[in-house]
């Protein structure tokens, strides 16, 4: 099959991506052609795969000579991978959705990703075309709308090299992600300090970090390290004695959950969204109810077999095994057949 991939055009397609969808798309990109398919991605400028790349905005949004408007962008670049659907056998959209009004446009059958919580307007646009094939990353994701149905449910899967499994981790538990008060951030500093733990924190910089979580560092018991790139986030998710998630609201999946496991590293989580869908309670870390049983499960969490942890993982998360099931929903939709998930 020849499938084009629509990306989100945050940041552009790479393996180190800053943006998840983009570094996604990269990953996925790589597994279809392995498994042999033909594969044409849309993006920014500065995207790179191994696969054809159509280039259709000058850059991520706000960057010089592009449009500093991101609902903008993306329409573009989802109408310009419309434009030449005729090339293709099936378009994959990653758009919030914004496809499915130009499905009637398109020349070739399309497949639609959201990959975080749908908000009221996805919803709707779904509702309006029910027939519209959707893809699911976790049964949590469209859990509150029983009448719509996705075609399947498929975690993300990861490029397990890109992590290194310790058995020995360091002494120090870690947040890792953006600061904003629903990842739990302050959260994550209270349980820490309550237990007499040595906290890091990474993640980029922003106003909710300068004004409400930095005057809450020491630098001694809890310290900002910076952005984590590529291979720092390796080096700290692996030197964690366990990963500290206290999120405040139901994330769609949670891909740091995953990372962490992949280096051997317990996580503490609140129960939330998908959460429990990607920890194993008891085996690749624990989940809470309330910040009091959070505080309780951190310790709970560094007994936990590390190697097995890993090992987990790798069953659970491979690239191949998610580039498999999405050729297999591809080639259902081509050949006309039924796709929706059990």
């Amino acid at each position: 099959m020849h499938i084009a991939l629509v990306s989100t055009v945050s940041a552009p397609i790479r393996k180190d991506a800053w943006g998840s969808v983009e570094a996604w798309t990269w990953l996925l990109t790589r597994e279809l052609r392995r498994l042999g398919h033909e594969v044409t991605v849309f993006g920014c400028a500065g995207s790179e795969a191994d696969a054809e790349v159509v280039v259709t905005v000058p850059g991520p949004y706000g960057a010089p000579g592009c449009y500093d408007d991101w609902e903008l962008c993306e329409w573009i670049n989802l109408c310009r991978a419309v434009e030449q659907s005729s090339r293709f056998d099936l378009l994959h959209s990653q758009a919030y959705f914004w496809g499915i009004p130009l499905e009637n446009l398109s020349r070739a059958p399309m497949l639609h990703t959201t990959h975080i919580v749908p908000d009221n307007n996805t919803l709707r646009l779904w509702e309006s075309s029910p027939r519209s094939h959707v893809t699911a990353i976790s049964q949590d994701q469209w859990r509150s709308w029983p009448h719509l149905r996705p075609a399947a449910i498929i975690p993300h899967g990861v490029d397990f090299s890109q992590f290194t499994f310790r058995e020995q981790p360091d002494d120090y538990v870690l947040y890792l992600g953006r600061f904003t008060s629903g990842k739990g951030p302050i959260e994550a500093i209270q349980t820490a300090r309550a237990l007499g733990l040595r906290l890091l924190m990474a993640g980029p910089e922003d106003r909710y970090f300068r004004e409400q979580v930095q005057p809450l560092m020491d630098g001694k018991l809890v310290e900002y390290v910076g952005y984590a790139g590529p291979a720092e986030r390796d080096q700290l998710l692996g030197g964690a004695r366990a990963l500290l998630y206290p999120i405040q609201y139901a994330e769609a999946f949670g891909l740091v959950l995953v990372e962490a496991m992949l280096c051997g590293t317990p996580t503490a989580a609140m129960n939330y969204g998908a959460v429990p869908e990607v920890l194993e309670d008891g085996l690749s870390g624990f989940c809470a109810a309330t910040p009091e049983e959070f505080a309780q499960i951190v310790p709970k969490c560094v007994t936990l077999d590390r190697r097995r942890i890993r090992e987990r993982a790798e069953q659970r998360f491979s690239a191949e095994r998610m580039a498999r099931d999405y050729a297999s929903v591809y080639e259902k939709i081509c050949a006309g057949r039924p796709v929706t998930a059990s």
